[in-house]
């Protein structure tokens, strides 16, 4: 398998371990409470470090959340090291993305606009 194949199957793998620990054994309140919602993994060259992009329910607050994530992050990639076998199970950096959000928000302005 080549490297890039590799490394976009293991950005799939991650992405999908990650989701399924947030939602299902995260064990802080404020991070069930915002059904967060893995949007993206960005991995670094060597694959020691990523970038995971999280989307939030509407009730949530990014903030907040975005702390509760960053200090359980040891949490969740221990589970993530239990789930796959990585020679390096990455160092997690969560950021909200807010990308739907904008969207919703930007569709809003243009039906108003239209009107």
């Amino acid at each position: 398998m080549s490297g890039t194949r590799r490394k976009a199957r293991m950005r799939e793998d991650i992405q999908r371990e990650l989701s399924s620990i947030l939602e299902f054994e995260s064990r802080d309140p404020v991070v069930r409470n915002a059904f967060p919602t893995v949007m993206d993994v960005r991995l670094s060259v060597d694959g020691r470090y990523a970038k995971v992009y999280v989307g939030l329910g509407a009730e949530a607050d990014p903030r907040e959340v975005e702390r509760a994530l960053a200090e359980d992050r040891g949490f969740y990639r221990s589970l993530l090291a239990e789930r796959l076998t990585l020679r390096h199970t990455p160092e997690l950096r969560f950021v909200i993305d807010e990308t739907v959000e904008r969207g919703i928000r930007l569709d809003a302005l243009l039906k108003d606009e239209g009107d």
